[in-house]
This record gives structure tokens, sequence and C-alpha cells, in this order.
């Protein structure tokens, strides 16, 4: 077999591998058993329906109920005994190998490539993967207003040092230094609760965009960083359920491509959630840092993926 279909499972969806085998070869055999002899050889293929039974290692073995052939010439003499079986792992090799042998896939590595890829089309591609962008952005942003309530609760607000003693702008009589500290105090404190009220939505918009059983990944393509990849990755199929492994790290796709935007199209982040932002909440969560905005690098927050961008049912990842 090819190096290039020797890859190591990092997500794979198994019913849809299963599918797609049997599909493609009308069923299919994942077990043999080999019978030699000194001068006697004793062959016996199965094939047929059955139930899969998996073991700590992934080893995938079928109870056949169909046909099964034989071939025998008679001697006598040692007798070896020798089953093979397959891994998912191998399994996917097998099908990739095979989708190539019977050019149903397209290899995207280049701008004609992403050109010819329409709706429906398998397809391979090597990208990294970075996590959800809205996501990323909005903890960010709630990193940053932690960080803003520890300040403000020690009563450190920037560029000032000291909220109890507020710079006095020249000029000013004491009944108005005096008027312009209590006012500045209350600007400070009302602005202070407006950052725990908006870290408290965060945190169950974030939660919510997390989602418990699959997370969505935006592919950057290695020949093609301005194309991007939109899909989920489901946790059953998931080796790295915590997210760190895959997260920025480069890899080898194979999916089914449901829809491709082009031009003025754009997908949508949000979509699969209960979660609806429009540029005016956005805009409120940036409201408080307004006059920090000089101290600060106010992340930005991408609710979508404009085009060109395409969107996949991914079958597997691999390296």
């Amino acid at each position: 077999m090819e190096e290039t279909h020797l890859g190591i499972p990092i997500y794979l969806d198994t019913n849809t591998l299963l599918d797609l085998l049997a599909s493609m070869e009308d069923g299919f055999s994942t077990a043999s058993r080999t019978v030699t002899r000194d001068s006697q050889s004793k062959t016996t293929g199965i094939s047929g329906e059955g139930s899969f039974g998996i073991n700590v290692y992934s080893i995938l073995k079928l109870g056949f109920k169909g046909a099964a052939n034989k071939e025998t010439s008679a001697d006598t003499g040692k007798e070896l005994e020798e089953e093979r079986f397959h891994t998912y792992g191998s399994l996917m090799n097998r099908l990739i190998k095979n989708l190539y042998e019977n050019d149903v896939i397209k290899r995207v590595v280049d701008e004609k490539s992403w050109n010819d890829v329409t709706e429906s089309d398998f397809i391979e591609l090597q990208g990294k993967f970075i996590p959800n962008p809205i996501v990323n952005s909005l903890t960010r942003l709630t990193n940053l207003f932690d960080l803003l309530i520890i300040f403000s609760e020690k009563k450190l607000i920037p560029p000032y040092d000291n909220l109890d003693n507020p710079p006095i702008p020249e000029g000013m009589t004491k009944k108005q230094a005096r008027d312009f500290k209590k006012e500045f105090k209350k600007n400070a404190e009302d602005q202070l609760k407006k950052i725990k009220s908006m870290k408290e939505m965060l945190d169950g918009i974030t939660k919510d965009l997390g989602g418990e059983n699959f997370q969505k990944y935006v592919i950057e393509l290695k020949d093609l960083p301005d194309h991007k990849i939109v899909s989920y990755l489901f946790n059953e199929f998931i080796r790295d359920r915590a997210g760190v492994e895959l997260a920025y790290g480069e890899f080898r796709v194979l999916g089914k491509v449901v829809r491709k935007i082009e031009k003025d199209e754009s997908i949508d982040l949000l979509e699969g959630t209960v979660v609806g932002l429009s540029d005016e909440i956005i805009d409120a969560f940036k409201a408080p840092l307004k006059d920090m905005s000089k101290q600060f690098r106010i992340p930005e927050i991408f609710t979508s993926v404009e085009s060109p961008a395409i969107q996949i049912i991914p079958i597997a990842v691999f390296v």
C-alpha cells in the first residue's frame, strides 16, 4: 500500500466509514481464515452480513451469516492457521484507497481544484484546524473582563492609578474637585457592574456555542490560506475530546461537501445554536471597554466565515 494511504486517524466517523465500504464493495469481509499445509492449501473466504464487536484495541471482527467458499487439494502434512482482522484505522486507509482507485475523490491543492469542487463531492485536503473563531474571540473577551474586574475591585482602572484619587482637571474649585471625584467614582462603579453583567452573559453564550457533543472548526487550507473549510466534529468519533490535539495543528481531512460559498455569501458560525448576536449586541460588549481601548487590545468578534468557503461533513481527520 502506498504511503499516502497509511494515515493515522484523529477523527473517524465509523458509521459512515462502514456504510461507504459496504456500498462500494457490495458488502465486505473484515475477517479471513487461511489454513496452509506443506503440500496442501485450503483457503476459506467468508462474506455476508453480520454484527460488529470491538475490543479495546479497536479490532473489528464480524459474526457472519452469509456465503462461504472453499478450495482444497488433498494431501497430508503440517497445518498452519492464520486469522486476519481489520482495525478502524486500516478500514479508513482502505476506503481512501478505494475512493482514489474509483476516481470519485477530489484533492484540493490549488485554485483550479477548488473551483472544480461542487456539492456532494468527496474531497481530501490539508490545513490548519482553527477552533470556532467566535468562541475563541468571546473567550478572550471574557478573560479581559476578568482582568478588568480585578483592577476595579482593587480600585485600579487604566489609565488612572486609584479610583479614589483620580487626576483633577486644572482650574477646578475645591467643591468642583469633590464633585468630580464623586462622579468619577460613581461612573467607575457603574462600569464595573456593566462589566460583571456582560461577563455573565458571555459565559452563558460561550457555553452554548461550545456544544457538549461536538466541536466546530474552521480549517485554513495549507495551499490556499484565503480559502476556508467549516466542519463539525462529533465527540463520539474524536480521539481529542479535550480539544488540545487538533487546535492549530495541520491535518489531512476526508469529507463530503454539503455547501460551497461564493461571492458575497458567508457561513454563519452561530448556526446550530440558540444564540443570536446582532451587531448591536456585539457593540454592547465592547462599550464598557471603549475608554480603555488604548490600554487593552480588544479582540475582534467573528460571527461568520466569508467566501470563498466550503462546509463539509467530515469522514476522517488523519495525519
